[in-house]
């Protein structure tokens, strides 16, 4: 089961990449959004909605910059990650890319203002966080929300074969993230289970 500990391997691993446009970035080998269907649906069922130029985007867990890069024209943008390795690798891949960078200790995103964000990004991530972690920043999400504010949260479900047969997967299916967010006052405007084969993304407004 994926812990914290467990999840600080990213930030090595991507020690191994280049942040140079001619090398395969980090984050690509599982699918780039300019070419892979399914992610390509993500773009635009889950994003290209709800992204408004000059908006404030928090993205949870931006790695090497699979999905920062569409959000470059947000008018403010805050990447929250466990692995701060991130942050310079995005610096060398995108000089223009301006962005507040927060290392979260866990679960927690104390740097974001309460009420301050317009959309909330998270893909890849979820699925390696246990229920009580994917619970904990739910409501964390809830509180730096706008009232306005719309969430896409993307998270591993074991119904599916390569989730129930991966370790690094959480054990989490669509009726414990429901359970999840009812706790919350976030409220579902789309859940998909199709798009992806081992996961499922749900946008969340409050």
């Amino acid at each position: 089961m994926p812990s914290l500990d467990w999840n600080r391997k990213w930030g090595a691993m991507m020690s191994g990449f280049s942040p140079d446009a001619d090398e395969e970035h980090f984050g690509d080998r599982w699918g780039h959004p300019e070419s892979f269907a399914p992610l390509l649906e993500v773009r635009r069922r889950f994003i290209d909605p709800y992204f408004v130029p000059g908006c404030t985007v928090l993205e949870i867990g931006s790695g090497g910059g699979r999905w920062t890069q569409y959000f470059r024209s947000a008018g403010q943008l805050i990447l929250v990650e466990f692995n701060p390795q991130s942050f310079d690798y995005l610096r060398h891949r995108f000089p223009d890319l301006r962005f507040k960078p927060y290392q979260t200790s866990g679960y927690e995103m104390n740097g974001v203002e309460t009420a301050s964000v317009d959309l909330v990004f998270t893909f890849d991530v979820f699925v390696h966080l246990e229920p009580e972690g994917i619970k904990a920043y739910l409501i964390e999400i809830e509180r730096v929300l706008k009232p306005s504010g719309i969430a896409i949260v993307h998270y591993g479900d074991i119904r599916k074969d390569i989730a129930r047969d991966n370790p690094g997967f959480s054990r989490m299916t669509r009726a414990l993230m429901e359970e999840l967010i009812a706790a919350t006052r976030l409220r579902v405007v789309s859940h998909d289970e199709d798009i992806m084969f081992h996961s499922n993304l749900v946008a969340l407004s409050y």
